[in-house]
């Protein structure tokens, strides 16, 4: 999968990207990911995404999303605790790769808040968004990153 580009932080690897094929999940293993973060709907296939990934011996980590609109509050904790979980796999070098559809929205501002769990700040998150993946970090929006900010915990 060309489009996979991780970027070390940590003691791993981060990746964003868009919706990988069934096909691509081998390549992802080969290529030293260990991990896949599918942030669709269950309606856009993410159950069959999450066997191809467990098929090719990656763990698979599924945050629903539906849309790219900024998760009510009540998911605060739950998400909370996904970035922690993320968090501490990223720090003990873990390879993640993190994909919605399109790669923009869900995947630039869950990407983002977990940047800011591994304690970038604000700043230095929104630079290193731009180098995982430029079209990401142009089309997140302003308040997905509001998002990742509020979501961080003090």
């Amino acid at each position: 999968m060309s489009d996979v580009h991780l970027v070390s932080i940590g003691g791993g690897a981060i990746s964003l990207t868009h919706r990988p094929k069934l096909k691509d999940f081998s390549t992802l293993r080969a290529e030293g990911v260990t991990h896949v973060v599918t942030l669709l709907a269950e309606a856009e296939g993410a159950r069959q995404l999450g066997e191809a990934a467990t098929r090719a011996g990656l763990g698979w980590i599924w945050v629903p999303f539906h849309g790219g609109a900024v998760p009510a509050p009540e998911r605060t904790q739950e998400l909370r605790q996904v970035l922690r979980q993320l968090s501490a796999i990223v720090e003990g070098g873990g390879k993640v790769v993190i994909h919605c559809s399109a790669g923009i929205h869900r995947t630039g501002m869950f990407g983002y808040a977990l940047l800011r769990q591994l304690g970038l700040s604000a700043e230095a998150a929104r630079a290193r968004l731009a180098e995982l993946r430029q079209v990401t970090a142009e089309g997140v929006g302003p308040d997905r990153l509001a998002w990742g900010d509020a979501l961080v915990e003090p």
